[in-house]
């Protein structure tokens, strides 16, 4: 796999993966800084993985995906190679871009809040402590994992666009919906929103996890949900892996 993976890596060389990856997290915390720097880290995580990290994915799985598809494939079919290689070198990059991305964004909320804290002096209202942020940083990249195979096999199969509307939009809608049911693991998308209840007490809505806030419930920050969220995510992943490696390879048959 390491030459499979090597291959793939250099295919990204002079396309905009390395730019997206630092990018849009500096973005995001950017605007957090501009627009409410009294919640800064919050919203920094609240915002990334509600809308900005779906979109970021789509973006970067749409690059992945479609390097090879605008030649219909012929160039890696032709190969005296595995199918199946190839698509787990795809999902590996997405990986490790991913990887890149959380932690650059727990880095730069990271900075940012103790160079308001120290620098500014100002008091924020809702600081998550940097054990905190580094604990999110991790859950939230071990549970959008799923979003690397799903995004790759829909840029196969249908445009840019149309893959950036149904992951993002209903992703953004339902996940703040549906992570408030008790079965909030049977749809991937609201796993992270549940979870960051628990490590940020931060409610999907960006309110604060406190008694009073609307959707408030005692039930989301139960450390309970890590449990169920997080094999959830991983196993959701293993299928999605395993749905688009079987179609890709089955492309080759036809």
């Amino acid at each position: 796999m390491k030459h499979y993976f090597q291959a793939e890596q250099l295919k990204y060389r002079h396309t905009s993966v390395a730019a997206i990856t630092i990018g849009m997290p500096m973005f995001t915390a950017l605007l957090a800084f501009w627009l409410t720097s009294s919640y800064f880290s919050v919203d920094v995580y609240n915002w990334w993985y509600i809308g900005l990290y779906p979109g970021f994915l789509g973006i970067l799985c749409s690059i992945i995906g479609k390097k090879d598809k605008q030649k219909k494939n012929y160039t890696i079919w032709s190969l005296p190679c595995g199918m199946e290689q190839i698509w787990d070198a795809k999902i590996l990059v997405g990986i490790k871009m991913s990887a890149v991305a959380v932690a650059g964004l727990t880095l730069f909320s990271m900075m940012g809040q103790m160079l308001l804290e120290s620098v500014g002096n100002l008091k924020m209202r809702q600081a998550i402590p940097i054990p905190a942020q580094i604990l999110a940083g991790i859950v939230l990249w071990l549970t959008t994992l799923w979003e690397i195979p799903f995004c790759l096999l829909l840029a196969q199969k249908i445009s840019t666009f149309l893959m950036l509307v149904i992951h993002v939009g209903i992703y953004s809608i339902l996940s703040t919906s549906v992570s408030l049911k008790p079965w909030f693991a049977l749809f991937p998308g609201a796993i992270t929103s549940r979870l960051m209840c628990v490590v940020i007490k931060v409610m999907p809505n960006g309110l604060p996890f406190e008694p009073g806030q609307v959707t408030y419930s005692p039930e989301l920050g139960r450390v309970s949900g890590l449990l169920i969220g997080i094999p959830a995510a991983l196993l959701w992943f293993l299928v999605f892996w395993l749905a688009g490696r079987t179609w890709f390879r089955k492309q080759v048959a036809e």
